[in-house]
């Protein structure tokens, strides 16, 4: 019935259905492929319009404030400002917290949302000091001065409604350089170390008391003119506690920085109670 068209399949039917087919150039010279309609554009647009009016006073609100650094910047090759910019929390950014806020990440969901939050020297070269007073002012300029948070009187036991504002907390600020700071002559040895800043790259190595206990003689640069490794570490080890606890205060205990340290008088015995104004999971959320 179909000739040799019977052996062939649906493809090649096909084909020289299209091959016979007259094109539409053919037929007319104006001929214009059909443009399909780009339906999305105007509901981008539209959307765009709608949240930048929405939002139009809240975008005053994501400026950088700038604050001096307890460190006055000197430890920071290449960055010749004594400040540090620091913009509030979005929503977002506290979800992030708060999502992340128990668990071995913690520390790293802290650390990014807080880089994203800063205009500076490179965060991760950041001093610890530096670093803890940039989430204190982080906190006051997103939910205000005012910090309120339970404490429990060490006497009595009565919990008491704590309200301390940030805006006085007291900043101490580098007044040398950083090698005067960073060199310490050892009460019993008599020996001079030098040791070496702690940066946000190294908060990962110390997550114990363990770690900062194991880990000290790595933050040594030399004692006296030795810089062997093995021979620190047995300096460390032969030398008094008295040695090991001025060492230990330089590296961990720089004079610089934001005083935590608070007092209060219990509501219900009036007890002074001493404490330190601690970072925990509800310091990023509105008091």
């Amino acid at each position: 019935m179909f000739g040799k068209d019977k052996e062939k399949n649906i493809v090649d039917i096909a084909k020289d259905f299209e091959a016979s087919s007259p094109t539409p150039e053919s037929d007319s010279g104006d001929y214009r492929p059909p443009v399909t309609a780009d339906s999305s554009v105007p509901e981008v647009t539209h959307i765009k319009d709608a949240l930048a009016s929405l939002l139009e006073n809240v975008e005053t609100k994501d400026t950088y404030v700038e604050f001096n650094l307890p460190s006055m910047g000197k430890f920071y090759k290449g960055y010749d400002k004594e400040t540090i910019g620091v913009r509030p929390l979005k929503f977002s950014d506290e979800k992030r917290i708060q999502q992340s806020a128990v668990g071995d990440r913690a520390l790293d969901s802290l650390n990014a949302v807080l880089a994203s939050c800063l205009r500076g020297p490179n965060f991760m070269e950041l001093t610890i000091p530096d670093k803890l007073y940039a989430l204190y002012r982080l906190r006051q300029i997103s939910y205000g001065s005012t910090y309120s948070f339970p404490q429990k009187c060490e006497s009595c036991k009565k919990e008491n409604e704590i309200n301390y504002e940030l805006s006085s907390m007291k900043v101490d600020y580098l007044a040398g350089s950083p090698e005067e700071l960073l060199t310490v002559v050892l009460p019993d040895s008599k020996k001079t170390a030098v040791v070496k800043s702690l940066r946000v790259k190294d908060e990962d190595k110390m997550t114990s008391i363990k770690d900062v206990i194991q880990t000290l003689p790595n933050w040594i640069e030399r004692i006296e003119e030795h810089k062997d490794p093995n021979i620190i570490s047995l300096f460390v080890e032969g030398t008094t506690v008295r040695d090991v606890a001025a060492l230990r205060k330089a590296i961990y205990s720089p004079p610089y920085g934001m005083d935590s340290e608070y007092n209060f008088f219990c509501q219900d015995c009036g007890t002074k109670n001493e404490m330190n104004i601690g970072i925990n999971a509800n310091f990023f959320f509105t008091s």
